[in-house]
Parts: structure tokens; sequence; C-alpha cells
């Protein structure tokens, strides 16, 4: 593929990344047509078929595109952010580049897990690539932690398994939603929460 081609390629793709996202939201992911994401992103409604089979599909790659922050194909574990986690010298280092990382993702992936609601009951191959992204968090935490420890950053007896199971349940775009809702706090406010809560609680997770 020329590099022409493929730029006009990019180019259509997010278009319609940014069409369906704005309708998705603003509609609710029932009422969102192919034909209106088509008219929105200026393109053919046959080039939207095109790209995605199905509506299914494009609100998949919606959910991708804003949980990295583009189209490309860096898997997020590969992402800046997520290296100088899992490598920085110091634990504050690590602590805060996650909370960075994190609450910059939540600000494009937050307000889509309203519409999530709607979509995963009735689409079951968005709701496998909900749940394998769910599952791939957890790994990513569990890597997190057990990383920082074999670093010797973390206190001696730590409990790694509970630090898991709750930096998982702090860090989701769910619960970035429910903060939102409730308390109205801005990417700021969420990213300080997040390296307060966590240091402290690791100041208690020893067993």
């Amino acid at each position: 593929m020329s590099q022409l081609r493929e730029r006009r390629r990019r180019e259509a793709e997010q278009a319609m990344i940014a069409a369906a996202t704005e309708l998705f939201l603003r509609e609710g992911y029932a009422k969102t047509t192919m034909t209106a994401v088509a008219e929105l992103a200026d393109v053919a409604e046959r080039s939207v078929y095109l790209h995605f089979d199905t509506k299914a599909k494009l609100y998949q790659r919606v959910i991708e595109a804003a949980t990295v922050g583009d189209i490309d194909s860096t898997p997020l574990p590969e992402r800046d952010w997520s290296v100088r986690a899992m490598s920085a010298p110091t634990l504050s280092a690590r602590i805060d580049a996650f909370a960075d990382g994190v609450s910059t993702m939540h600000e494009r992936l937050g307000p889509l897990m309203a519409v999530n609601g709607e979509v995963e009951p009735s689409e079951p191959g968005v709701q496998e690539s909900a749940r394998a992204a769910r599952d791939a968090t957890v790994v990513f935490l569990r890597s997190f932690w057990e990383s920082a420890d074999a670093a010797g950053l973390l206190p001696v007896g730590v409990d790694i398994p509970w630090l898991v199971d709750t930096s998982v349940i702090l860090s989701a775009a769910e619960t970035r939603l429910v903060v939102t809702r409730h308390l109205s706090w801005g990417r700021e406010s969420y990213r300080d929460w997040l390296v307060t809560t966590w240091w402290r609680m690791l100041a208690g997770s020893t067993t």
C-alpha cells in the first residue's frame, strides 16, 4: 500500500472513530446508525462497512482507540507511560507514571462506560472483548506490583494479591465514571487521588 493511500485510509478511520464516538455519547448505542456515522465523518457509508463489518465492531474500535489514545497498533503495555510504570527506578516514579497514564486514558474512556452498560448485554463480541480487557488489567497490575517487589521497592511482607485486587477497582474506568458523577473531579484531581490512595493502601498492606 502506497504511503498516500495508507495516509488516506488512516484519516478516514480516524474520522469514522471520532464521529462514532460523538454519536455513541450523544445518542446512545441503539440509536446510532452506520449511516449517521458516515454522514458525520463525511465519508461514504460503504467506506464505514469496509472498515467495520458491524456496528459492534465499530464500537469495539472506538473503545480501543479511547484506551490507547490513537489508532496505532502499539499495545498498551508498550506505551511510554506503561513502560515507565514498570521500569522507573523508584516506586514514586512508577506510581506517578501509572496515575498519569490512567487518568489521561480515563478522560477519553470514562464517558464511554455509560454507553458500555447499554452495549455489553446485547453484543456478545463486545462483552467478550470487555472481559478480555478487564483480565488484561488484572495481569498488568499484578506485573506492576510484582516487578516493584522484585526490584526491592515494596515493604517486606506486603500483601500483593490484596494490592492487585484493590488497585484494579480503584483504577477501573467504571470507578472513574462514578467519581465524575458524584464528585465532579477533573483529571488532575482524579490523578492525585489515585497517587494518594495507592500510597495509603500500600502503608497498610503488610500481612
